[in-house]
């Protein structure tokens, strides 16, 4: 699921290349995201956020079956966020669990470490982003005024002339709802989507079914930096002959601002209204 998320909040980045004409060319657009995208993975590096993961298992009135929750620690290594688990249902992690969990922070934490191969990460996300927004139309353009700053927003569905072949592609297709953009970084400030109809993740095995729903808000912090304040969502998969209904909620808390000379503390932002 935190895939399909940062392959999406991609597609708000480059959105605003889509329809309006009064706005920036696409290559004026593309050049000054990909400045701000390089500037923007540098500057969250100075940053820690503690993040509170809430995830429920329904039954099939809608009612709580199971809660799960996961509180832990975020940081980002060249450009590519980390979680570190701190606790799990309200409990911190025992000897052993602390232990393995460790040690698979401390494999990620070597993995992006890697330039290359984050670089390499970066690059297949940067196809799969292309492929994908091929799969989607953004309609009727309009201008708001957010904190301040203009925003563009767009209404977003599939293309129904686009041939999927991948999941991505099909998820994509699928969608329907709306984007919000800052117009002068082109960072995504907000997204509310659902699926239109039923979508085969696995062949023969798994599905996605109609009604699936994903909310995405991002948030500017005081010197600049981007980060993800809030995503959540809802929906109803089948595996074989097993069927769920589930719901996630995952908000920033709180995040630390490191730098050489200072360490500043910062609550979590605001939600839009």
């Amino acid at each position: 699921m935190k895939a399909a998320i940062l392959l999406i909040l991609g597609c708000g980045a480059f959105a605003l290349w889509a329809t309006d004409a009064a706005l920036p060319d696409p290559q004026t657009l593309r050049q000054r995201l990909i400045g701000n995208a390089e500037k923007l993975n540098k500057e969250r590096e100075n940053y820690s956020c503690t993040i509170r993961q809430e995830s429920y298992e329904l039954n099939s009135d809608g009612s709580v079956k199971k809660k799960h929750t996961i509180f832990e620690d975020r940081f980002f290594v060249n450009a590519w966020p980390v979680d570190h688990v701190l606790q799990r249902d309200g409990k911190d992690l025992t000897g052993d669990e602390a232990k393995k969990e460790q040690e698979r922070t401390d494999k990620l934490v070597k993995k992006f470490s890697d330039a290359k191969r984050a670089s390499k990460e970066e690059q297949q996300m940067d196809r799969q982003l292309d492929v994908v927004l091929k799969a989607v139309r953004f309609t009727n353009g309009h201008r708001e005024m957010r904190d301040g700053r203009s925003t563009v927003v767009y209404d977003v569905a599939g293309d129904p002339n686009f041939h999927p072949q991948k999941v991505e592609e099909r998820f994509a297709q699928a969608l329907s709802g709306r984007i919000w953009v800052d117009e002068e970084l082109g960072m995504l400030r907000e997204m509310k989507l659902m699926t239109e109809r039923d979508v085969k993740v696995a062949i023969g095995m798994a599905s996605l079914h109609k009604g699936f729903q994903l909310h995405v808000i991002q948030q500017r912090q005081p010197d600049g930096v981007w980060l993800m304040q809030l995503a959540e969502g809802s929906g109803d998969a089948r595996a074989l002959f097993l069927r769920q209904r589930f719901r996630f909620h995952e908000e920033l808390d709180k995040c630390h601002l490191f730098s050489v000379n200072t360490q500043q503390k910062i609550a979590a932002p605001k939600e839009n209204e």
